[in-house]
Order: structure tokens, then sequence, then C-alpha cells
């Protein structure tokens, strides 16, 4: 009975299916936005809510997450993978109610507000508090790599334009 929870644990299916870990990833990746954004004088500090709902079916993507992990700007993420933007706005709305649900989850946790300008904030307590979840001993922790992913994601959607972002990755806000 033991061995049966422990496998289901790691069957990618019940992780992505999980609220509390889409939460986790729309917080990094909002922490991610936040520290590249917020040394630029002409963007906003935080990301439009509209770019968060990418940000799962973009994590949630084993060779996708790898891609955007090793990647600094956008076009080379696409160089190294072209199928990130194959049915990625599709996959987006799949995903919707998924990515309310986390962000709900989010909000009531306080982990993230949103503002008058639909941009999602952090909360001053977790603007460079990275929340981790340990993994099991000689497992690779696959919440962590989708925290990663997402801050990175962040990272690189705070440089690049709102135009580019939507053209580069084929999709629309």
């Amino acid at each position: 009975m033991i061995e049966k929870a422990t496998n289901s644990e790691l069957n990618p299916y019940n992780v992505f299916q999980n609220v509390a870990i889409g939460a986790l990833a729309c917080h990094s990746f909002t922490q991610g936005y936040y520290k590249v954004a917020s040394t630029k004088k002409s963007k906003s500090n935080y990301p439009k809510i509209e770019y968060l709902f990418f940000v799962l079916p973009l994590v949630y993507h084993k060779d996708t997450m790898k891609t955007f992990k090793s990647s600094r700007e956008l076009y080379n993420a696409i160089l190294k993978n072209k199928s990130i933007v194959l049915g990625l706005h599709e996959r987006a709305n799949k995903m919707s109610s998924q990515t309310l649900d986390s962000l709900n989850l989010a909000f009531s946790k306080n982990l993230l507000s949103i503002n008058k300008d639909n941009e999602i904030i952090l909360n001053e307590e977790f603007i460079n508090k990275k929340i981790s979840i340990p993994a099991n001993k000689d497992r690779e922790n696959i919440i962590k790599n989708i925290q990663d992913s997402a801050t990175k994601i962040g990272n690189i959607f705070a440089k690049t334009d709102e135009k580019n972002i939507q053209i580069e990755l084929n999709i629309r806000f």
C-alpha cells in the first residue's frame, strides 16, 4: 500500500492536476518577472494576468520546461524547441480553469494579489522568498523543476515586448 502511494506521488497527471502546484508555478513566474522588470524603467514591475494563462501549459510539458530552464531569451528557447509554440494557445484555453483555480488559491493564501490594471502583484512577504517543497530522497524534484522553469519564463517575458511574445509564441492576449 505504501508503494502505491509513492508511485501516485510521482505520476505527472497527479502533479498537473494539483492546484497548489499551479499556484506555486504562478508565484514563481511572477517572482521571475518582477526580478527583471523591477530593474527596467519602461515596463510595469508585474505581469498582466493574461500572461499567467500560458505559464501552466509551458511548465507542465517536460521538454518545454527543460528548454526554458536553459534559455535566456524567448527566441533562443523557440529555436531550441520549435514544439513550444505548437497548440500553445489551445492548451492555454483548455487549462484556463486550472489556471484560475491556481490563481484563486494563490490569492487566498496571500502569495499574490491583483491590482486595478489587472497586473499580478507579489505580496511584500513573498517578493524574494522562494517557497520550497522538499523532494523524496533519490528522486527528481518535479515541483522544484516546475518552479525553476516558471521563474525563468517570468524572466524571459519581462525582457520581451508584449507584441513579440504574441508573435513568437503564436498566441493572443
